[in-house]
Order: structure tokens, then sequence, then C-alpha cells
């Protein structure tokens, strides 16, 4: 039995016998040519699925934008959520998923959906205080009213949210779901206090309103929202404003001078038209009949002779 030939090394090309100046470029093609082509192969299709990648995200954040933009009913904005939640719009598409259950009062879906977000959003700050606030909201919603007070007054304390747009609305919530639990006096006395440290005057006038709707809420008639209770508030004196700024800008009404009708002119006696006088209608005279001739008179027979 014959030994095999071990060797694996490729045979010489005839061109490169002819021309012995290549044989370093056969030598390097040999070990490391094939390799580095390969490695240049590798980076290429690299480097093309990058872009490719990059342009079906700026596509997928497109249509992100528009979903944003154009998904008004709850079904739309669950599918954009679906679709587009891990996109940079997402963490604003599942604020106005939320904000839509909660207008229809599917508090608990709003709950959940404020929870995801705030999960997501930790590093977007703007995002994860609307999520909190709004999650105090749906537990308010719910009825939750203690766990309301404190998601409210846990936003409203912390040292980090002292110059929030939303500082306000969150110790506004945690006075109102004092009162909603039964310490009315108690959330008086809070929003006496915020009035009492507020040199704003719009912030004063919200104040003043939620105070106005606390004090008209009976727990014992129908259940009402205060939201409701505090614009029915504000309707009410905007009106009464409206109504005082009338009377005192109207200028008394002139006496209304009779009305004097003309004399009405007098009618023109109708003359009506002689009549024509009718002629007498004269019968044409009748032509004069025809002499009747005499019969013929009857011829009696002869006696007969004996």
């Amino acid at each position: 039995m014959s030994e095999k030939n071990t060797n694996t090394e490729p045979e010489v090309p005839a061109l490169v016998k002819k021309a012995p100046e290549l044989l370093p470029l056969w030598d390097w093609w040999v070990k490391e040519g094939r390799s580095t082509v390969m490695m240049l192969v590798v980076a290429g299709l690299a480097v093309a699925a990058f872009y490719a990648g990059r342009n079906w995200l700026r596509g997928r954040d497109v249509a992100a934008n528009a979903a944003l933009v154009n998904a008004y009913t709850t079904e739309e904005l669950e599918n954009a959520v679906s679709s587009y939640g891990s996109t940079k719009v997402g963490p604003a598409l599942r604020i106005r998923l939320a904000k839509s259950y909660f207008d229809a009062e599917r508090y608990q879906d709003a709950l959940d959906t404020y929870d995801v977000l705030i999960e997501k959003a930790k590093s977007n700050a703007a995002f994860a205080d609307v999520a909190v606030v709004g999650r105090a909201y749906s537990l308010e919603g719910l009825k939750k009213y203690k766990e309301a007070e404190d998601a409210f007054a846990a936003y409203a304390n912390d040292a980090a949210n002292t110059s929030s747009y939303l500082l306000l609305t969150a110790k506004l919530g945690a006075a109102r779901c004092k009162a909603l639990a039964g310490d009315k006096e108690g959330a008086l006395k809070d929003f006496d206090a915020l009035k009492a440290a507020t040199t704003d005057e719009m912030a004063k006038m919200r104040i003043e309103r939620m105070t106005d709707a606390v004090k008209r809420h009976d727990p014992k008639r129908a259940a009402l929202s205060l939201f409701d209770a505090a614009n029915a508030a504000a309707a009410a004196v905007a009106e009464e404003k409206k109504t005082d700024a009338t009377k005192k800008v109207e200028a008394p009404k002139k006496p209304e001078a009779p009305k004097v009708e003309p004399p009405k002119k007098p009618e023109a006696p109708k003359v009506e038209p002689p009549k024509k006088p009718e002629v007498p209608k004269v019968a044409p005279p009748k032509k004069p009949e025809p002499p009747k001739a005499p019969a013929p008179a009857k011829s009696t027979p002869a006696p007969a002779k004996k």
C-alpha cells in the first residue's frame, strides 16, 4: 500500500512559474490572502447590514410619529403602542393611551399603562413625572383614595420636584383625596395653607376653585366627580361675573316712542259702467201654410132595383 501524499500546499500556477517575481505574492495569498478576503467580505456585509438597519429604524420612526399624530381612538392607540412602543415616541404613545383609558373610566387599564410607562421612562423625567401623577389620578378613579393621596403626596414632597409644573397639581390632588376619604376639614386646612404660601394669582384661583368644590361636596348625594364640580363652580362664577359686567356696561334704554299709523286714504267709490240696453229679440215671421184641399166626398152606392 503506497503512502498518501500529506502535502496540502497548493500547486504553484504556471503563471507564477513563468514569472518568479510573483512568488512572494503567491506565498502571501496562500498564507493570509484567503482569510483577509473573507474578513473583507464579512466587514462589507456588516456595513451593509448596519445601513440597512439604520434605514429601517428611520422608516419605523417616521411611521411611529405618524401614528402618534393620527391615532385618536383607544383601539388605534392600542395598535400604535403594540407596533411602536419600543421606539422613541413609545412613551408619548403610552401617555395618550393611558389618558384615553382614563377618559373612558377604564381606570385599571390606565393604572397598568402608567405603571409600564414609569418602568420604561426612568431616564426621561418629563414622561416619568406625567406617569407618576397620572397613576395617582387612576387610583383616585378606582376610589382608592388613601393610596391616591399617598401617591400625590409622595410626588409633592420629593425635593427633586420643587420646580415641577405638576407640583401644585399633586398638592391639590393630595388634599382632594383627603376630603374624599372623609377628612374634609383637614383638606380645607391644606387648601388654606397652599393659598397662603403662594403669590401667583392663577395658582390662587385654582386653589379657590378646588376649595369651593370640596365645600360643596356631599358624599351622601349621588357620586359626582370633584373635577365636574370644580368645572361647574368655575362656570357659575364666570357667568356671574359676566352678568355683573353686562349690567354695568349696559346704558338705560330710551323709552320707545309710540308708533303713529298714518291715516288711511278714503277709498274712491267704485262706479260701475252703464249696462247696454238689451235689444228685444224679434222672432222671424212664420211662413203661411198652404190651404188644405177639401177631401173628396164619399159616394153612396145606388139602391138595387127590384
